[in-house]
C-alpha cells in the first residue's frame, strides 16, 4: 500500500512547487507579466498602492492573551483574525491562524483560511484513531482550489491553474527534511514519515455583491506517508506478530488575494505584501512548539511501549504452544499481566488528560463558530421583537427584516447608514436585527 500511495502522490505533484507547510506568508509569487523584483519590498508596495499603513497585533487567549503574530495593512482597511485551536487526529493538537483584511468598500482584500487536515487509508489496521480523524480521498492542490472556489466563491470561473514559482527550492527543502526524518526514525527503530508537496495557484473571476472580482487562490498541500504499529493475528500455531501499516495525512492551506477585475495584476504586489508582513512572535512559537513536543513525546513513548507489548504478546503466544515450557510460561505470564496492568493505568491517566483537553476545546466551540462567520463574511442576528435568529451577510452594519427569519417570503434590507430606516413614510413593517454571538 505504501508504494502505491507514493506513486499516486508522484503523479499528483508532478511539476508542482512548494515552500513549507505554513499558513504561509510566502504567497508572493508574481503574475506572469510582472517581474519578481516588484515583490521584494512588501511595506513599500503596500504604501505605494494603498497609502499609509498600520500594524495589527493578533493575540491568542489560549496562551494567556499572548501576541501570536503581527502584520501590516493599509491604514483605512478593516481586519479580523484569530488563532484556532482544537483536538487533532491521534491525540495531536490542531492549531491554525486565520484572518482577512479588506478595503473600506470591500472590493479588495486578502484572506488566510484555517488549515484543513484529512486522512486516507486502505488497510483497516492502518486507520488512525481519534474522533477528529477526517477521512477524505487525496486530491491535487489544483482540484482542491477548484472545490474551494465552487463552495466558497459562487459561480466563479477558473481562468488558469499553475505551479507556484518556488518549486525547485521547496522540493529540495522537503527532500532534506525526509532525509533527516529517516535518520531520526532509524535511531528510534521506527519507519520514517515521508512528506510530498503540491503547491499551486489558481486564478479565478466572479461577481460578488455587485463587484466584478479577480482572485488568486494559493493552495499548499502536503501529503505525509505515516507509519502505524499494529499487531497482526494470524491464528494457528503462530498466532500473531508486530507489523507496520501506513496511512496518508494530508494538510491543505489556502490563502487568497482579490481585487476588482482588471486591477489584480496592479494591486497584487501590495496584496501579497500584506501576507508577507506576517511575523510570528518568538515567544508564541516557543510556547506552541513546547506544547506540541510534549504531546509528541508522549505519543512516541506510547508507540514504543506498544511495540514492546506486541513483542511480548507474540512470545507469550508462541510459548503457550510449547508444552515442555509450562513452568517458564507461567512465570512469564505473571510478569506480562503485571506489565499490562501498569500499562492500563498509564493509558487510563492519559485518556483522562485527553478528555480534559477535549472538554476545553468543546468550551471554545461557540467562539470558533463566531470566527467561522467572520471568515465567511456573515453575521449571526436576532430579531429583538420575536427572538428568532438567523445568519445573513455581514458586509453591512445595519440589517432589517419584515417577517419571520425562516421564511423565504421575508425581505432582508442592509445598509451602512445608522440613520437609514427602510420603513420610511410608507409604513413598511421592518424590524432592525441585532448582531449577536453564538
Amino acid at each position: 500500500m505504501k508504494a502505491k500511495w507514493i506513486i499516486v502522490v508522484a503523479v499528483v505533484v508532478s511539476g508542482a512547487s512548494l515552500a513549507a507547510l505554513r499558513l504561509s506568508a510566502r504567497a508572493n509569487e508574481p503574475p506572469r507579466q510582472q517581474s519578481a523584483q516588484a515583490y521584494t519590498d512588501p511595506q513599500a508596495n503596500i504604501q505605494r498602492i494603498f497609502g499609509p499603513t498600520k500594524q495589527i497585533e493578533v493575540r491568542d487567549p489560549f496562551f494567556n492573551n499572548m501576541v501570536a503574530y503581527t502584520l501590516t495593512i493599509p491604514k483605512d482597511w478593516f481586519f479580523e483574525g484569530t488563532v484556532l485551536h482544537g483536538p487533532g487526529c491521534m491525540g495531536m493538537l490542531y492549531q491554525s491562524i486565520a484572518f482577512r483584511a479588506y478595503s473600506p468598500d470591500a472590493s479588495s482584500g486578502v484572506q488566510v483560511m484555517p488549515l484543513q487536515q484529512f486522512y486516507y487509508w486502505e488497510d483497516p489496521n492502518a486507520r488512525p484513531l481519534g474522533a477528529a480523524c477526517k477521512f477524505f480521498a487525496p486530491m491535487s492542490s489544483a482540484d482542491f482550489a477548484a472545490m474551494f472556489a465552487y463552495r466558497m466563491r459562487p459561480n466563479a470561473q477558473i481562468d488558469r491553474s499553475e505551479p507556484t514559482l518556488d518549486a525547485a527550492q521547496a522540493r529540495a527543502n522537503f527532500e532534506r527534511n525526509n532525509e533527516e526524518s529517516a535518520r531520526s526514525a532509524g535511531q528510534l527503530r521506527m519507519p520514517a514519515i515521508q512528506s510530498y508537496p503540491d503547491f499551486t495557484r489558481t486564478r479565478i473571476h466572479y461577481e460578488w455583491e455587485g463587484y466584478q472580482q479577480e482572485e488568486w487562490l494559493r493552495v499548499e498541500m502536503v501529503y505525509n506517508d505515516m507509519p502505524k504499529s499494529v499487531f497482526i493475528y494470524n491464528g494457528g500455531p503462530n498466532p500473531g506478530h508486530q507489523a507496520w501499516r501506513y496511512f496518508l495525512k494530508i494538510g491543505a492551506a489556502v490563502s487568497s488575494r482579490r481585487a476588482p477585475r482588471g486591477k489584480l495584476d496592479e494591486y497584487d504586489p501590495a496584496l501579497a505584501g500584506i501576507i508577507n508582513t506576517v511575523q510570528f512572535n518568538p515567544q508564541f512559537v516557543q510556547a506552541s512548539n513546547q506544547q506540541q513536543q510534549a504531546l509528541t513525546n508522549m505519543i512516541v513513548h506510547s508507540i514504543q511501549n506498544q511495540m514492546v507489548v506486541d513483542a511480548q504478546n507474540s512470545k507469550a503466544f508462541m510459548d503457550a504452544m510449547t508444552a515442555q515450557h509450562n513452568a517458564f510460561m507461567a512465570s512469564q505470564q505473571r510478569q506480562f499481566d503485571q506489565h499490562q496492568s501498569e500499562m492500563a493505568g498509564q493509558m487510563n491517566r492519559r485518556d483522562a488528560e485527553t478528555q480534559r483537553f477535549i472538554g476545553q476545546m468543546n468550551a471554545s466551540t461557540a467562539r470558533t463558530r463566531d470566527y467561522q462567520d467572520i471568515l465567511l463574511d456573515q453575521q449571526y442576528y436576532v430579531n429583538p421583537q420575536t427572538g428568532e435568529t438567523a445568519t445573513v451577510s455581514g458586509r453591512m452594519t445595519h440589517t432589517w427584516a419584515n417577517g419571520p427569519l425562516n421564511s423565504n417570503a421575508t425581505s432582508i434590507v442592509q445598509g451602512p447608514n445608522p440613520n437609514f430606516n427602510p420603513n420610511g413614510a410608507a409604513g413598511y413593517n421592518y424590524n432592525e436585527l441585532m448582531p449577536i454571538h453564538h
